[in-house]
């Protein structure tokens, strides 16, 4: 099981009950829109897109509901990281002795009804597995499918289009803006066009990273031409660190790097799957060139803007982000957070603990990937994002300022390090305690695939079919 999505057919997704930035913008009058990457659910029924965007605080949505593979770019991914298709054959064949034994033993029909059932149920979930790369490639316009496959070779630029469109649009009404640019670039399947492809030194990654680059500039530019630029807050961010998995056919390390820090995409409590840069800017609300080295979190950009805007927080759930304002321009040199939690799927991983005083941050680990030998990476992707990896007895505690790769741990038997395990441990029950009636994780099993009439081809069949007929009966009257 992961905390993943792995396809369209799912019917998990984000809980209707999540308070959300878009909501809380939109009540103080802002216009929202999410361009580019969804991922969070599509359909909890058949064709009802219970999970659409526009059912959580945007205005508009055009983009992707899933997310970019290398299907989609002609590869067996997702196959292959199951172990193409020897775990099929293994299934078919275990099935066809079972009815062997069966026939031969109680009856010869049960025995072929077997063997048939198990040869159509593994031939459906190859096909569905295979086919993945055409029939999650949906582009969609607010409810309405308008591309499938996906063409990636026009879609950064649409996707420009689409957020210099809504802004030019909202700002003729004189509407403030909330706008999610969601860039589909750097998850693999890499797509840089022409001028970037081959350009940057740093192989397709690079290419990549220069294209997108050259994209939020696109957006940045069309905010100094409406002359609203200084007092638009711009974040930028990443949502996990470099998949250290991500290797191309000719060696090269197309998944980003992670310098010093261990681990990667998958990595839960790991530096380097989860420490990222950001960039905040705000020429008339922050001071130029603050540099914050104090650990915060993307779950703060939240009660953040909320501060900013004076939007409301709901107060009938535990927000655990917290307003970093008083950061951000200066007024306080700490950060509001006192502890991290970190998840590896849906088990507390690790804690990282920022004391009120000093300059030390430690991380008390839980559990312990379970990498390749001698290595920080996994052996698969499907190892990366559905084992729990090892629990550790005792936890292992580091100082990630002066221990970066978390290579020393500790003796947690003498002080300081035993009262800093202790005031961890005081930190996990109380968090422990607020969990206990939250609602249940996003967990994806093989069953997402079980039933064909969640894949938006029907979807896409229906919409153009009653399109015709709409026409056709138009035409009549």
């Amino acid at each position: 099981m992961a905390q993943v999505i792995f396809s369209l057919m799912s019917d998990k997704g984000i809980g209707r009950s999540e308070w959300t930035l878009p909501r809380m913008l939109k009540r103080k009058g802002y216009a929202t829109a999410l361009i580019g990457k969804w991922h969070l659910g599509w359909n909890r029924r058949v064709m009802d897109q219970y999970y659409n965007p526009l059912n959580y605080g945007f205005d508009y949505f055009f983009g992707m509901p899933y997310t970019v593979i290398k299907d989609m770019g002609g590869k067996q991914e997702l196959v292959s990281d199951m172990h193409n298709e020897v775990m099929f054959i293994r299934l078919l064949a275990i099935s066809w002795l079972s009815a062997a034994i069966v026939a031969r033993l109680i009856s010869k029909r049960i025995g072929f009804t077997m063997a048939l059932v198990s040869l159509v149920i593994v031939s459906y979930y190859l096909f569905i597995l295979k086919t993945m790369g055409i029939w999650n490639a949906i582009v969609v316009r607010n409810e309405m499918i308008i591309e499938m496959p996906v063409d990636l070779n026009t879609i950064t630029r649409r996707l420009i289009d689409e957020g210099q469109s809504f802004i030019r649009s909202q700002h003729s009404k004189k509407k403030p803006i909330f706008l999610d640019m969601s860039w589909l670039h750097v998850h693999t399947y890499l797509h840089p066009q022409p001028p970037f492809k081959g350009r940057s030194q740093h192989g397709p990654y690079g290419d990549a990273v220069e294209e997108t680059d050259w994209a939020i500039g696109q957006i940045i530019q069309t905010l100094d031409e409406l002359g609203i630029s200084n007092n638009t807050l711009l974040y930028f961010s990443s949502d996990h660190g470099a998949d250290k998995l991500e290797v191309d056919e000719r060696g090269r390390m197309v998944g980003g790097w992670n310098g010093v820090f261990r681990g990667g995409k998958g990595d839960g409590s790991q530096e380097g799957g989860i420490r990222i840069p950001t960039c905040i800017q705000w020429t008339n609300g922050l001071p130029k060139g603050l540099v914050v080295s104090e650990p915060t979190s993307q779950m703060d950009l939240m009660p953040t803007l909320a501060a900013i805007v004076g939007g409301h927080m709901s107060k009938d759930r535990i927000i655990d982000g917290k307003n970093i304002l008083p950061l951000l321009t200066d007024k306080e040199s700490r950060t509001p957070h006192e502890f991290f939690f970190h998840y590896k799927t849906d088990q507390l991983a690790a804690i990282r603990y920022r004391p009120r005083s000093g300059g030390s941050f430690y991380k008390l680990h839980y559990i312990w990937p379970q990498w390749q030998h001698n290595t920080d990476t996994w052996s698969d992707t499907m190892q990366a994002f559905g084992a729990h990896g090892a629990l550790l007895d005792p936890p292992r505690l580091f100082n990630v300022v002066e221990d970066p790769r978390e290579d020393r741990p500790f003796d947690t038997n003498i002080e300081p390090y035993a009262g800093v395990v202790k005031r961890i441990e005081e930190a996990r029950k109380q968090h422990e305690q607020t969990m206990a009636n939250s609602p249940p994780s996003i967990m994806s099993t093989l069953s997402e695939f079980s039933n064909p009439l969640r894949v938006p081809f029907v979807h896409f069949a229906w919409q153009c079919f009653s399109t015709r007929i709409e026409k056709l009966w138009q035409y009549l009257k």
